[in-house]
């Protein structure tokens, strides 16, 4: 069996959104929806200036998944915290549970950035560029393509190496060593975030700067 998560490199990341960008055109979101966000921190002490990315954190246990009324949310084979847009009834009920405000949700029904008359791809989507509009969405953590053998789309295209994929089920030596130094975020919530984190200017569980 398979745990699948990221680990960030806080210390490397250089916020040049490419891993944002690359998660927008995998999954074709709606204008306006980001299923990645860059984030900044400044620590003024150290001079340094630290991005990081954040999306939905894959959790072991979930708080969205608690509250969905319709049961929409679930766990993929690898521990994907996963939304199934035909249960999903718009309550937004997860967003007010989840502590790094993962779900989206494309409430105007938009999907062009250049009218109604053009779409937001010329090929014809994929199965899970399929975002109905009202629906929780968020990062499935290229599910379809991890469990073809694959890695996400953002740690694909991370060229200096900030994104590590892991499986925290089967490390390879070298990310046993990312997960004993990487640290969850926000983990007074207690939802057991996959996506973790390393940092040497932040204290990465609150993402305050060290001092």
């Amino acid at each position: 069996m398979s745990k699948f998560g990221i680990i960030v490199d806080i210390d490397k990341c250089v916020g040049c959104h490419a891993c944002a960008i690359a998660c927008k055109e995998e999954n074709q979101v709606a204008p306006g929806i980001f299923y990645e966000r860059v984030h900044r921190s400044e620590n003024v002490a150290a001079n340094v200036v630290n991005y990081f990315r954040v999306s939905c954190m894959h959790c072991d246990n979930p708080a969205c998944m608690k509250v969905c009324p319709a049961k929409a949310i679930s766990k993929g084979p690898a521990g994907e915290v996963l939304v199934d847009a035909k249960k999903c009834i718009g309550c937004k009920m997860c967003l007010s549970a989840c502590p790094y405000g993962a779900p989206q949700f494309n409430t105007e029904g938009r999907t062009s950035y250049f009218g109604d008359k053009v779409p937001l791809a010329e090929r014809p989507l994929e199965a899970w560029q399929h975002h109905p509009a009202g629906k929780a969405e968020h990062c499935t953590l290229c599910t379809h393509r991890t469990s073809k053998g694959g890695i996400p789309a953002c740690v694909e295209v991370c060229g200096i190496g900030a994104l590590t994929f892991v499986d925290y089920e089967n490390p390879t030596e070298a990310a046993k060593a990312l997960i004993a130094k990487a640290r969850p975020m926000n983990a007074a919530a207690g939802t057991e975030p996959k996506i973790r984190y390393i940092a040497k200017h932040m204290e990465v569980e609150t993402f305050e700067p060290k001092v």
